[in-house]
């Protein structure tokens, strides 16, 4: 390595961490919200005039705002920062069979709008026009224009290019060939399509305090997947890696949505245990709750299946199984349970498997596909 060699390396490693140093300054002021650059480098252990100088780059670049004077700890009273609202925003929207959903993401803000609501999937031009209008109705409603978007997020249960701009197949959806439900020409902004698996673990992913590495279990209409590590989703050669719900669990048994038989899907999707309550999940639980004889033996068997579907992929991985989708939602009160029965399976004895449930409750996929582009933003700071 000659000389400019070394010189260009320092200089790359100098605009490296100092693209770091920004990105952890501005991760830490949406983590706590208004605050002063004392405390951030503080929080951060970076000298004050490294931080000072990122804030007021920040503040330049329209991320940061300025409030106000906090209260003095002695001397000046510093100044009060805090990621600009409003400025950085993205949409999700998530497409199952039977519904829409979508949310707007602030990066100040979080989650500031989300909604789901019943709307059957077809291929055709009706029902891309449809997608249409509603992503606008749900944008002009909560005051967000198209050009306000760093882009929009598209999930559903299926494989999605390896580019992330079109949807390859889903046999939930029925769709055998390639197709786009939204292009880039109906917004000013990137649209990208993701698993809706994939797209729910990204808010796992982007948590301060998940594992570096797990399996995530999305357990809705239709049962996804999705594995971390090194907290890096893992997409496989064919944009394929975590469909846990086409793991045959019982061969020759119930028929599968994909036209297999004995498919963990046929076992563990949510409607299974909707239909015991007239198609209403949040019924069922409370009929489970309630002690009703009957949606406790569903509830029971489903337990079981599910906690060889964790021990498998647990023997398989050894790593932590984070749950989500609709089923995922209600989980934390049994969760010692299926624990229980998790840990019966193992052969390793392990009285207390790293099982856990999911953060975002309301719309994670749609939360997802709207986070990778804030992410994206932050990154590229």
């Amino acid at each position: 390595m000659g000389k400019e060699d070394i010189v260009m390396t320092r200089r790359n490693s100098s605009s490296e961490i100092k693209r770091r140093n920004k990105s952890a300054v501005l991760r830490q002021m949406i983590r706590m919200g208004e605050t002063t650059k004392p405390e951030l480098a503080v929080a951060l252990r970076l000298s004050l005039p490294t931080v000072g100088q990122i804030v007021e780059e920040l503040i330049k670049a329209g991320y940061v705002e300025e409030t106000g004077r906090a209260a003095s700890v002695g001397g000046r009273r510093p100044v009060s920062v805090r990621v600009a609202p409003g400025k950085w925003r993205a949409l999700g929207i998530d497409i199952t069979a039977h519904h829409m959903g979508f949310a707007i993401v602030d990066l100040a803000e979080g989650v500031v709008a989300h909604e789901r609501f019943y709307a059957l999937f077809s291929v055709g031009k009706e029902s891309r026009a449809k997608l249409r209008f509603e992503a606008e109705r749900f944008l002009a409603q909560n005051g967000v224009g198209k050009d306000d978007l760093l882009g929009v997020g598209i999930s559903l249960p299926g494989i999605v290019s390896v580019d992330q701009r079109s949807l390859l197949v889903s046999h939930a959806l029925r769709v055998t060939e390639p197709m786009e439900l939204i292009g880039d020409k109906c917004f000013p902004c990137p649209v990208r399509y993701f698993n809706d698996a994939t797209a729910a673990c990204m808010v796992e992913c982007y948590a301060d305090d998940a594992p570096d590495s797990f399996f995530f279990l999305s357990l809705s209409n239709t049962v996804g997947g999705a594995i971390v590590i090194h907290k890096q989703i893992v997409e496989g050669d064919n944009n394929r890696s975590g469909e846990l719900g086409h793991i045959c669990v019982v061969p020759g048994g119930r028929r599968c949505y994909c036209g297999q038989a004995g498919h963990y899907d046929a076992y563990g999707a949510a409607w299974l245990l909707a239909e015991k309550a007239g198609g209403d999940l949040a019924k069922f639980f409370e009929l489970v709750e309630q002690g009703d004889g009957e949606a406790a033996a569903a509830f029971d068997e489903y337990l079981d299946m599910l906690a060889m579907l964790l021990c498998n992929t647990i023997m398989v991985s050894d790593l932590p199984v984070i749950l989500g989708g609709y089923v995922g939602n209600y989980l934390k009160p049994y969760l010692p349970k299926l624990k229980q029965k998790v840990a019966n399976l193992d052969i390793f004895g392990q009285d207390d498997p790293n099982i856990r449930i999911c953060r975002r409750k309301e719309e994670a996929a749609a939360t997802g596909g709207a986070m990778y582009f804030l992410e994206q933003r932050i990154e590229s700071l």
